[in-house]
């Protein structure tokens, strides 16, 4: 498990380097992909499919 956790960490922080993000852009990121997510599973599953 740990190793995974740390290939995560490098991963996240290869890309923060490559985008050009600090810290704090790192987090409205993650914000918005979270958000996204929930906006797309809620189209999917309440408007799509009518759950």
């Amino acid at each position: 498990m740990k190793d995974l956790i740390q290939a995560h960490k490098r991963l996240i922080k290869t890309v923060q380097e490559q985008m050009g993000f600090s810290d704090y852009g790192m987090y409205w990121l993650a914000f918005l992909e979270g958000g996204l997510t929930i906006w797309l599973l809620d189209r999917i599953f309440f408007h799509w499919l009518k759950f």
